[in-house]
């Protein structure tokens, strides 16, 4: 009687755990949720400039040998001051454009960058003509903590025309300083 009895309680523990398995099969191949069902997207994923791959857009235009790159202006402003924090990665100038990649945290919300210049022309230790410039940048008070990568361009035709309107002339070659950080300059020659 003992044996019957633990037979059948050994029975019935296995097919309870062999339904139970079967359930959870079944309920890992459910089809997902309808699509009208409104979920929060994920953030979009914020890679370094040398893993970055470009969009269909960028993509489509580089075929054409188009290049959408918005050119900021340079601002004039007696003491421009830097907002929220910003590094620059590099920068080069290539004509009268200025090209900067800049990294900063972020990545939740819109952020505004520009390019200001107190108006004066002074001189590096070398003697060289110099212009400090101030990279700006707003986060709009973006408190996430991914490190956004971003390349940015800027005329610097207002440089040359005050150059020139100095009584400097036409041509001349400027040492441009970010910042306040001489580490971080430029050449840009006209």
């Amino acid at each position: 009687m003992r044996l019957l009895v633990w037979s059948g309680i050994v029975c019935g523990v296995l097919l309870g755990c062999a339904g139970s398995n079967a359930a959870r099969k079944e309920e890992a191949q459910e089809p997902p949720p309808p699509a009208s069902v409104e979920q929060e997207a994920p953030p979009t994923p914020v890679t370094p400039p040398e893993h970055k791959a470009p969009s269909p857009a960028e993509a489509a235009e580089a075929a054409e040998g188009k290049e959408a790159v918005e050119v900021m202006p340079l601002e004039v402003t007696e003491t421009p001051a830097p907002r929220d924090p910003i590094a620059i990665e590099s920068q080069s100038v290539q004509g009268n454009i200025l090209k900067l990649g800049v990294r900063h945290g972020g990545g939740c919300k819109t952020h505004r960058y520009g390019l200001a210049w107190d108006g004066r022309f002074t001189k590096t230790a070398k003697g060289e003509p110099r212009a400090e410039l101030t990279v700006l940048h707003d986060a709009n008070s973006d408190r996430c903590k991914a490190l956004v990568y971003k390349d940015l361009s800027f005329d610097l035709s207002l440089l040359k025309q005050e150059w020139s309107e100095k009584g400097n002339g036409d041509h001349g070659a400027l040492h441009l300083d970010f910042n306040g950080m001489p580490e971080q300059s430029a050449r840009f020659k006209f």
